[in-house]
Parts: C-alpha cells; sequence; structure tokens
C-alpha cells in the first residue's frame, strides 16, 4: 500500500483552504455596501478625493472628512464617527493614481496595487532563503505561505497599507543579512508609516558597531520623506497631520479600537475594562521606552545583526508598540522568515518541512481569528513561540531533540 504523504495534504489543503477563505471574504465584503464602507478604505479613498478636489493641505482636515464619508454611506456622521486617514503624507499621489468617483472601482484598483506590492515583498523575503540548501520548490511554497499570510489579507480586505509598511521591514532584514547597510536603512525609513514602530527599529542601532552606518541611512531616508511631506502638505497641512498623529497615539477616535489591539495597550484594555485610560498609556509607553533601551543593550552586545536579532527585536516591537492594529501583525513575516533560516541551518527540520512555517501560522492564526475568545492567544502563543526559538534556539533546539530520541 502507498504511503500517503501527510506533507503534501497539508500543503495542497492549507492552500486551497486559506485560498477560498480569503475569496469568500473580499466577495462577501465587497458586495455588501456596509461592510465595504466600513473597511478602513474608506479613510484613503477620502483623502484621495480630497487630495484631488481641494489640495493636500486639506487632507487632515476632519470636517472635510466628514463630508466625503457621509457621502459615501449615505447618512450624516457625528465628528467622532469619521474614519480619519492618519497615514502618511507621500501615500497620496499613489493613491490619486487608482482612485476616482467610483468607491468599489477604486476599492478594487486600490488592492490590484497592494497586491502587486505584496508579490514585490514575497520576492525580496524569498531571496533571504539560501538557495544552497532550499530547492526552487521550497523556496515557492514559503513565498506561497507569505502570500497567504493571514494578517496580510485582513490589511488588504481592509484596504490597508501595510503592504508598504511590510516592504520597508523586508528591506530593511534584506539589507541587515546581505551586509548592505544603504539598503537596510533607507528600508527602514519606509516603516515610519508606523512612526513609533520605526523608532523602535532604528534607535537600536545606533548603538551596534558593526551596524551604525544603517542608522544614519536611515536618518537621510526619513529626513527625506520628511522633505516630502512638507512639500506636498504645506505648513497649515503638515500641522493637521501632526494634530492627527497624537491622536493615533492616544488611541482614542471611531474606528481606532484600541482594545482590539494585539499589543500590551490592548491586552491591559480586554483584561480590565474599566482601567484609566492614562494609566495605560503611562503603562504602554513606559514599556516602549524600557524595551528601546534592552534592544539597545542587546544590539550593542551582540557581533552581529542576524537572525536573531531582527526577529526578536520585531515581534517585542509588535507587542510593545502603543498603537498597532492586528492587520500590522503582517509584519510576523520577518521573524518567520528569520525562524525559516535558524530552522534551516540548525538542521533541526527538514528544508522541506520548514518551508511550510508561513503556511503552517496562517492556518493556526485564521482558526484563532475567528473564535474571538482565543483570537489574541492564539496571537501571543506565536509570539511567545518566536521568541524562545530565537533567543536561545541551540539550547530549545537540543531538548526537542533529546524529546524526539526520546519518543
Amino acid at each position: 500500500m502507498k504511503r500517503i504523504d501527510f506533507r503534501r495534504v497539508f500543503m495542497i489543503v492549507a492552500l486551497a483552504s486559506l485560498v477560498v477563505v480569503y475569496a469568500v471574504l473580499w466577495v462577501r465584503m465587497i458586495a455588501s455596501p456596509a461592510e465595504r464602507t466600513g473597511a478602513d478604505f474608506i479613510g484613503f479613498f477620502t483623502a484621495a478625493r480630497i487630495f484631488q478636489q481641494d489640495g493636500a493641505d486639506h487632507v487632515y482636515d476632519p470636517a472635510s472628512q466628514q463630508a466625503i464619508e457621509q457621502k459615501e454611506v449615505g447618512f450624516e456622521l457625528v465628528p467622532g464617527q469619521v474614519l480619519l486617514f492618519n497615514h502618511m503624507p507621500y501615500l497620496l499621489p499613489i493613491l490619486s493614481l487608482v482612485v476616482d468617483a467610483n468607491y468599489v472601482n477604486s476599492f478594487v484598483r486600490w488592492v490590484i496595487l497592494l497586491l502587486v506590492f505584496l508579490f514585490i515583498d514575497a520576492v525580496i523575503l524569498a531571496r533571504l532563503l539560501p538557495a544552497q540548501t532550499f530547492r526552487r520548490r521550497d523556496i515557492l511554497i514559503a513565498a506561497a505561505g507569505m502570500l497567504l499570510f493571514f494578517p496580510t489579507f485582513t490589511s488588504i480586505l481592509n484596504g490597508q497599507d501595510t503592504v508598504f509598511l511590510l516592504l520597508g521591514m523586508s528591506l530593511w532584514t534584506y539589507g541587515l543579512l546581505r551586509n548592505r547597510d544603504m539598503m537596510a536603512g533607507l528600508g527602514l525609513s519606509l516603516v515610519t508609516i508606523r512612526p513609533q514602530l520605526a523608532l523602535i527599529l532604528a534607535i537600536p542601532l545606533l548603538f551596534s558597531k558593526q551596524r551604525r552606518w544603517v542608522w544614519w541611512w536611515f536618518l537621510l531616508g526619513a529626513f527625506l520623506l520628511g522633505i516630502l511631506c512638507l512639500m506636498v502638505l504645506g505648513w497649515d497641512g503638515t500641522r493637521n497631520f501632526v494634530n492627527f498623529l497624537l491622536i493615533s497615539a492616544g488611541g482614542q477616535w471611531y474606528g481606532l479600537h484600541p482594545e482590539d489591539m494585539p499589543t500590551l495597550s490592548g491586552f491591559i484594555r480586554r483584561t480590565i475594562p474599566g482601567a484609566d485610560v492614562q494609566v495605560i498609556q503611562f503603562i504602554s509607553w513606559g514599556t516602549y521606552l524600557i524595551t528601546i533601551a534592552g534592544l539597545c543593550i542587546h544590539f550593542g552586545k551582540s557581533k552581529e545583526i542576524g537572525e536573531q536579532q531582527i526577529g526578536l527585536a520585531v515581534v517585542v516591537s509588535l507587542f510593545v508598540v502603543p498603537y498597532l492594529h492586528y492587520h500590522d501583525l503582517a509584519c510576523l513575516l520577518i521573524p518567520t522568515f528569520c525562524l525559516v533560516r535558524v530552522l534551516d541551518e540548525t538542521n533541526f527540520l527538514e528544508t522541506r518541512n520548514s518551508a511550510l512555517l508561513p503556511l503552517a501560522l496562517s492556518i493556526f492564526l485564521v482558526m484563532g481569528f475567528f473564535h474571538s475568545s482565543i483570537r489574541y492567544l492564539v496571537v501571543y502563543i506565536v509570539m511567545i513561540g518566536m521568541i524562545c526559538f530565537l533567543w536561545f534556539p541551540e539550547r530549545l533546539l537540543q531538548v526537542l531533540h533529546i524529546q524526539r530520541k526520546a519518543s
């Protein structure tokens, strides 16, 4: 009797299941007026329409955003119901290329553009897998797992800009692992799409003797992007933009849903529903600053910035950053690919099996997401597992090898 190849069965079932689930969710969302106008894309659509009609200096005016959004939803909105566009101004020229007066068609074109950039992200990360040990088929499977990574899909379903964040993270990772400081620094400057995340990853590099130039390239890239923002918005528009960032940092506005964040601040809000907002912010920002100090020490003591340092920094940062949503967990692809490389280097898993890790994590996260009681528990299990394997891989893998032999 022919032996069943469970690996092949899992790969086929996982790929087919994710594709079907994603297709069903997308069709249901885009066909429902309530769901598609409730998606985050309405903020991007609104910003693009203001940019096209009134100019960039009006984009961050809440009244202007309210006027367009309530036209799309079909009823009057109070100011607190307006889903603010609190994203970087350099996205506006890109948005204006795909947005017109038709909301649905604009949404579809925006998603197509996001998929193009997601493909670019996948190519960059897939190139990090060593061709000496990974066959072409294994690399394609790992890349497919990245393209179907569940948090990334949630970002695309909502029309979010997370793939641009992931692009910056991918270039940063590729540059660090390939000793290309300019690519790493300029890539990290793109992470300023989420400023708090960019800072916690950038500052520790200043304390790394080997990769300090990455910090200076990051500053140059961030400075140039800042000049671009100022040129696009003007002084008045820039002041409005800064006010929006302060609102986001506090997590207090319609559509921000701070209790749904997979971060420490979200954990506190879910665990202690009546906790004082100022106390939560104090704890969150205090932990954020302490973590930066810890990463500075870790990077400073490390002989090199490799998979361990990169993966740990990303996982820990995603948890302690005060403001971050579920779709931003797409950045977990960075430590995932670091783990794939570690598992390959330590020979703990066969190459063809380690390539399945992105797919396996997606299935795990999907199963957790549709059960609200364990949604964030699943995320934290993934994070803790990644930290354990990246912090002391040799010791942990040795223990697992002993247990495997004993069984």
